[in-house]
């Protein structure tokens, strides 16, 4: 018993010879490693990457975006999709499309593409996610891009002056106040009753009918304007209050849109997409913010800037000629 006990014990010390032979096996050691390294060369080989030349510029200035994908095997794992831009999206807007540049060297293929985006809203937007899918349902990601649009920059140039926070004041009853507009409104009530009486009794004569506002109007207005020599005389907000006034008229008539009401940004939205992707309004938007500026900062221009304003007018003006409108005069 003692002898079949140990006997019994050696062979369950014995190693497994055959499971053993197996996996130390030198060709399933080696054909297990190419296989793994043919797989993870077909998924993990395709690189992607997308930069932007700079990430801050003013409201209407461009910047390149580039997106490269390298080391692809167009035997295995070609592209199926390439990535796709909105026209405008996320307030960034596409100025142009460059095609797709191929290069192949060393048996892999390398796919890039330039494309020009361009902002007119101030603040940080972002580029997403680019992503390209591949033949074997692979899909690689670039990582978004952050974009900061900034105002025309003032705060350095000469006599300005900064907008400053509203300082909130108590309000107190004033007693002579409140009397005195109570007077008013009476006053104001018998004139208006006064004035509608004084219509009743005679007849309305017919409104004269308003004149075709021409481009040749326009630009005289554009001529006289400079010709008064406010620049001259240290009048530039009245100068630019007046310059502005006349493209807005102009651009409500011959484009159908009422912006009297409305402020910059809200103007320039409603400019958007009315005579195409012009880049000649970049020009005008940024005339549009320097005319604030003046306005509402006191800032003072020099003179070649309030020259180049009224070049700007006279190119926003016959830029929206020369798009709505064959010529008429």
């Amino acid at each position: 018993m003692r002898k079949m006990s140990q006997e019994s014990r050696i062979k369950s010390q014995e190693p497994r010879v055959d499971r053993v032979l197996v996996i130390r096996h030198p060709s399933f050691v080696i054909y297990f490693l190419i296989l793994f390294l043919t797989f993870s060369t077909n998924l993990f080989s395709q690189k992607i990457s997308a930069t932007v030349d700079r990430d801050k510029i003013l409201i209407g200035e461009q910047i390149e975006l580039k997106v490269l994908v390298t080391d692809i095997d167009q035997a295995n794992a070609d592209i199926s999709h390439w990535f796709d831009l909105p026209d405008s999206f996320n307030h960034i807007e596409v100025v142009k499309r460059f095609p797709i540049d191929t290069i192949s060297a060393e048996g892999a293929t390398n796919y890039s593409q330039k494309i020009i985006l361009t902002s007119f809203d101030s603040g940080v937007w972002q580029i997403p996610a680019i992503t390209v899918s591949f033949r074997d349902k692979l899909s690689i990601n670039a990582m978004p891009i952050s974009i900061s649009v900034l105002p025309v920059d003032v705060s350095n140039l000469k006599d300005y002056h900064d907008f400053k926070e509203i300082i909130e004041v108590k309000p107190e009853t004033d007693w002579l106040f409140i009397g005195e507009i109570a007077a008013a409104v009476i006053v104001l009530a018998i004139i208006i009753f006064l004035v509608v009486r004084y219509f009743r009794k005679r007849k309305l004569k017919p409104k004269p009918v308003s004149k075709v506002y021409s481009i040749k109007d326009v630009l005289h207005q554009l001529d006289a304007l400079y010709a008064k020599g406010l620049i001259e005389k240290n009048q530039h907000k009245l100068f630019f209050t007046e310059l502005i006034d006349i493209c807005r008229t102009y651009s409500d008539h011959q484009l159908n849109i009422y912006s009297a009401n409305k402020t910059t940004d809200e103007y320039m939205i409603l400019l958007k997409n009315k005579i195409g992707n012009e880049p000649k309004l970049i020009h005008f938007f940024q005339l549009l913010q320097l005319a604030d500026a003046v306005k509402f900062a006191k800032f003072i221009p020099p003179n070649t800037d309030c020259e180049d304003a009224i070049f700007d007018a006279r190119t926003f003006v016959q830029t929206i000629y020369n798009f709505q409108f064959t010529k008429k005069d």
